[in-house]
């Protein structure tokens, strides 16, 4: 369980300056990519969280949902951006 929540973290950093580009530069960032890294960042947090929520309790899974719900928003984000590129 230890190696999601890792998995999670450190897609979490990677992904968060990337997305953050993503959003202040689209075209220049690539764009079906950038949406798909998001969303496989959100399934890798999602079941690390729901892992820890059935390992652990839910106080302690709320970081990896939390990190879940970013890592959609920005995805949903992006794909609205990407009619008007």
């Amino acid at each position: 369980m230890f190696i999601l929540i890792f998995l999670a973290v450190f897609a979490a950093v990677a992904l968060g300056g990337w997305v953050v580009f993503a959003l202040t530069h689209p075209i220049a960032a690539g764009r079906g990519v950038s949406i798909f890294l998001c969303k496989a960042a959100g399934v890798i947090a999602l079941l690390s969280g729901v892992g820890t929520w059935f390992g652990q309790g839910l106080l302690q899974a709320l970081p990896g949902l939390l990190f879940t719900v970013g890592f959609f928003f920005a995805a949903n984000r992006l794909e609205r951006r990407w009619r008007r590129w």
